[in-house]
This record gives C-alpha cells, structure tokens and sequence, in this order.
C-alpha cells in the first residue's frame, strides 16, 4: 500500500526540465525552428557590453567603455540592429555607460533609457547620458528593486542594494528567465551587495544556469552567494590577467568558465538548453 501511494505521489509531482550546457559545440539544426534567448558578450576589455535578443526584440545592457565605441557599432550595424527595445545601464561608471551614451550620439534608438539611478543623481557620466537620451527622444525610465522588464518570451527582474554605500554596490543585478534557462547578469556588486541580496531574496530567485562574475571577475564570488546560484557556465567581462582568484574558484568547482577579453561570447537558448561558443579574438 505505501509503494502505491508513494507511485501516486511521484506522478503528482511538477516535471522540471534539466538543461544542459554544451560549450564550443555547434547549434542543433532544429533551433532554427525555436523561440530562442541569445545573450552576446562583446570582447570590451574590463568593461560591460552585453546584447540581449529575443522574439525580434533587443536590448543592451551596459555599453561597454569609449575606446570600444566604433567596434559595437560596427557590430551591431553588421547584425542589422539600429533600434532597441531598452538601453540599460547598471551604474554610471566609465566601464559600462560610455558605449550607451555613444550609441545615441551615433543615431541609435531605443524605446527607453533604463538605470536604478535617478534622473537627478549628481554624477557626471551619468548627467551627460540622461542629456543625450532627451536629446534623442528617449524616454528615461528609473527602475527600483523588484521591478521586471520582458523582452520577447524573456522576463528580466532587476535587483539591487538600495542602501549601498558606494555605486558599485548600489549597481543592478538582473536576472533573466526564458523557459526553464536562466542567467545571472551581477553587473559589479560587490561582496557586501552580494550578502544583502542572499539575505534578501529566496535562493530560487538568485539561482542560476549562466552567471556573469561581478566586478569583471576583479574578486572571486562570495562563497555563499556562488553556493546559492549554482551556475553551470561562468563568464567574465574582464583579461585573464587580472582574474585569478575567480579562476581559481571556478577551477575548484570545476565550473567551465570563458572570458570576454579574449573574444565575444555568444549564448543561446531554447528554454532549457545553453550553447556556449566564444569567437576568439575578434569583437
């Protein structure tokens, strides 16, 4: 009788699919037919660039530093792209909001300018995005802790340490959800941003198949952050120089990992499954 009602029970429960993800291999044929997420990593040294497509749909998140200005747009122009849905920026530092502020100088739209910081918030880089922003018919748009954003099929929930006492720390972290597939963007939250955000939030919602390290890999994770997400897949904005103490957290977890400075990223999913490939040396 206990081995029937524990059958029963069995056949109740929730199927979750289990992705996998495969790295340097080729894309199945059959995706062409799929709804896809596609995430690109751009080769921008230690700086943030990162294009998010889905359902015809794009978005930027972060842009990448100036010097890296006229590669991006020629990226994107190659792809086709000279409309997006949302220009993200996590924080107004150099590193990550300079490609954006060139990107509406070089005639670039976007449905909206999207930071956690406020319109008003005194800082420069920040100031002169806002007055590019206007200037090119771009609505601005705060986002705060919680809030969600979809792109195509893909739900991107935004969250961050309001109280931080430094940028790096107030930075916004998004998580984006596509089917069963999820990714971990950690922007530069520091290690104190990563305890608020573990205490903070359920595990489920930090969990993880891709994670970006924070702070282009600059320090290794909080160990019970990187408990908690769990990742499959690392990949780091960042030299392989200058990241040691990650790689070798990630070597003893036996976690595959790549890094941006050494060529664009590329990751796709249909929903359940990631394929990882990294196109060495070229933007």
């Amino acid at each position: 009788m206990k081995k029937c009602i524990l059958f029963l029970l069995l056949l109740l429960l929730p199927l979750t699919a289990v992705g996998e993800v495969f790295i340097d291999q080729e894309i199945p044929e059959d995706w062409a037919d799929k709804d896809l997420l596609s995430l690109t990593v751009f080769k921008t040294g230690e700086s943030d660039c990162m294009l998010l497509e889905c359902g015809g749909e794009y978005m930027m998140v972060d842009g990448g530093a100036n010097k890296w200005r006229e590669d991006l747009r020629t990226a994107l122009e190659t792809r086709g792209i000279s409309h997006f849905k949302y220009l993200v920026n996590t924080h107004p530092h150099d590193d990550h909001i300079d490609g954006l502020y060139r990107l509406m100088q070089f005639g670039f739209t976007a449905d909206e300018f999207l930071t956690p910081f406020r319109e008003g918030f005194n800082h420069d880089l920040h100031s002169r995005t806002v007055r590019q922003a206007a200037k090119a018919n771009i609505p601005f748009r705060q986002l705060f802790d919680g809030d969600q954003l979809t792109l195509g099929q893909a739900t991107l929930t935004m969250h961050r340490w309001e109280e931080g006492s430094t940028i790096n720390d107030k930075s916004g972290m998004f998580r984006v959800q596509f089917g069963d597939a999820s990714a971990l963007l950690c922007a530069d939250i520091t290690g104190l941003a990563q305890r608020y955000l573990m205490d903070a939030l359920p595990a489920e919602e930090l969990k993880a198949d891709v994670v970006k390290a924070p702070h282009h890999g600059l320090t290794a994770f909080v160990t019970e952050f990187l408990d908690v997400v769990d990742p499959k897949f690392i990949f780091i904005t960042n030299y392989k120089d200058d990241t040691k103490g990650l790689v070798n957290q990630a070597n003893y977890r036996e976690i595959p990992f790549k890094h941006a400075g050494s060529g664009t990223i590329t990751l796709v999913t249909d929903g359940t499954d990631w394929y990882i490939t990294q196109a060495l040396k070229t933007f």
